[in-house]
């Protein structure tokens, strides 16, 4: 793919900053949305190809109004990549609706809400590629993860229902599957993290697979991943064996 306009949801910190900084260092234009807009301009840091635009995605009509803004600004929209999230480790057996209302608000919702404004604007100009950041924590259940890995999981069959339906549009939808990958979220984490990335080394993954492939999944790293999928089709019995082992002693 080459260089054009991209807008990134959650551009602000974390793996989306990190994005943002390798697509403009390649010439790209890119938008960057989140709530925090000090950290917004932090990122943006004086780069003309760097234009912060403050958003919260939990607000359908501000969602749908700045799309109009950024395409009208911009001109085109042709790389879209959600990646605000919210995570919080939760007590075993915690399934308080307000524990899972910002989790599912933020993560699920924010895509619902931007999806088909967006969809709209890429049919208007011909094609499009609309990306999401999900999570290997999608594959299965996790215990002490029950709002992020459901949303999660909700994510992963959206977007596949998404490529099938709007591959006759030439849009191309994306999902982006990361392991663990410092950053605030992963800071409030109590518990080992293995195969823990760095973020640039995460971010120059993204947009390797997103800008040099058409690939549906763009999952890492390769080892958590096959061990994650792995345990998604072992047979119930060892699967809750195996979950077991993962609750507070």
């Amino acid at each position: 793919m080459q260089p054009g306009v991209a807008w990134i949801i959650g551009g602000g910190s974390g793996i989306g900053a990190a994005v943002t900084k390798k697509l403009a260092a390649e010439g790209w234009t890119v938008a960057i949305s989140g709530r925090r807009e000090d950290k917004l301009a932090a990122v943006a840091g004086g780069n003309p190809n760097i234009r912060p635009y403050p958003l919260d995605v939990t607000d359908k009509d501000a969602v749908e109004a700045m799309v109009r803004r950024v395409a009208s600004e911009l001109e085109r929209i042709d790389l879209f990549l959600f990646g605000a999230a919210a995570w919080q480790p939760m007590d075993a057996g915690n399934y308080g609706f307000d524990e899972f209302l910002k989790t599912v608000d933020t993560n699920y919702l924010g895509v619902l809400r931007i999806a088909q404004p967006m969809i709209e604007q890429m049919r208007k100009q011909g094609a499009g590629h609309f990306a999401v950041i999900a999570s290997v924590a999608g594959y299965f259940g996790l215990p002490r993860s029950a709002a992020y890995s459901s949303t999660k999981a909700g994510l992963i069959n959206l977007l596949e229902t998404m490529r099938t339906e709007l591959a006759p549009d030439n849009i191309k939808v994306r999902m982006v599957a990361p392991g663990f990958v410092k950053s605030e979220l992963t800071d409030k984490n109590d518990f080992p993290m293995p195969f823990l990335m760095e973020t640039d080394d995460a971010a120059t993954r993204i947009v390797d697979g997103l800008t040099k492939s058409d690939r549906f999944e763009i999952a890492f790293p390769k080892r958590m991943v096959w061990l994650m999928k792995t345990i998604r089709f072992l047979p119930y019995p060892i699967f809750f064996s195996l979950m077991k082992n993962l609750l507070p002693k």
